[in-house]
């Protein structure tokens, strides 16, 4: 775990220093090395017969944490939405009504092209796996594929400077928004392990923990807890992003406009934002990618926390 805090951390270092600098072509190299790794875990999960047995287990694991964050962090961004809006209740019933208006089928595609391309790969890769290509699969390739994205990923929050300029265009409120959000997931995931006992509160905790950001999350816990705990957190935090993209109407007219944010975690700034705009409303686009950073920063930190438990 140190030698993957001290890549992921010198990477940020070198990013920042080169911040002036910018370099297009890591982002490219991120999304080769999500596919990558996600192709990587695929083979690990198809070639382990006793995982393969019980994927549908897992799948119903990670369905109930993901059914209970979303529940906590719709509640806790209704709350927030009352407090600091309370003579506003016109402009949510406004929201509300022209909600199915603004959402359309038209651009799904663009939103959930990335979830149907991890789909792929990490199935491809459990065919694949089961086939027999994991006796084919370098020693030690999870954990490369894992430097790699690190790499990428602090390469790439070193020289982000949105999170600044946008902290500037959002009421002093809504910068509660990401604590609403953590505090919301860990009440999930505790509720999820008062009724899953087989695993430690700490494990769910280490899940929830990645707020939808599932490639760097799972990769974490893959590798210090074990694959088929990696398993539930990958599974886990696409379905949260799907939920934020498929049902973010619904989501906006029993909790309020800023639970597709909440739920959204780390995607706000990036998959989940079109989404956001279209049903929330354009004036929570700053609150959407303030939220999505700050709690995209918070990954790196709380995952391998958790999994230290």
């Amino acid at each position: 775990m140190l030698v993957v805090l001290l890549i992921l951390w010198s990477s940020v270092l070198v990013g920042f220093l080169l911040r002036r600098w910018p370099q297009p072509w890591v982002s490219k190299l991120l999304t080769i090395s999500i596919w990558l790794m996600l192709f990587i875990i695929g083979i690990e999960v198809g070639g382990n017969e006793v995982l393969v047995e019980s994927l549908g287990q897992l799948g119903a694991e990670a369905l109930l944490i993901t059914v209970l964050t979303t529940l906590c962090c719709g509640a806790g961004s209704l709350l927030l939405w009352r407090r600091l809006q309370p003579k506003e209740h016109d402009s949510l019933r406004k929201a509300e009504r022209s909600a199915t208006s603004r959402f359309s089928l038209r651009g799904l595609w663009t939103t959930m092209h990335e979830s149907i391309i991890i789909f792929v790969c990490f199935s491809g890769g459990c065919v694949l796996g089961y086939l027999g290509a994991d006796a084919y699969l370098p020693n030690k390739a999870s954990f490369y594929s894992l430097c790699l994205l690190l790499v990428c990923v602090g390469f790439g929050i070193g020289q982000n400077e949105e999170l600044r300029k946008n902290f500037r265009h959002i009421k002093k409120g809504f910068v509660l928004m990401p604590v609403v959000t953590i505090i919301g997931t860990w009440i999930g995931a505790l509720l999820t392990a008062m009724l899953l006992t087989d695993r430690s509160i700490a494990d769910w905790l280490a899940v929830s923990s990645g707020f939808g950001y599932y490639s760097l999350s799972s990769m974490l816990i893959s590798e210090v807890r074990g694959i088929e705990l990696g398993t539930v957190a990958l599974m886990y935090n696409v379905l949260r992003e799907i939920t934020a993209l498929l049902i973010a109407p619904l989501l906006l007219r029993v909790f309020g406009p800023l639970a597709p944010i909440s739920i959204g975690g780390a995607t706000t700034a990036d998959t989940t934002l079109p989404t956001i705009s279209r049903v929330s409303g354009t004036q929570f686009v700053p609150v959407a990618i303030f939220h999505g950073l700050v709690v995209d920063l918070s990954v790196p930190l709380l995952v391998p926390f958790f999994c230290a438990l």
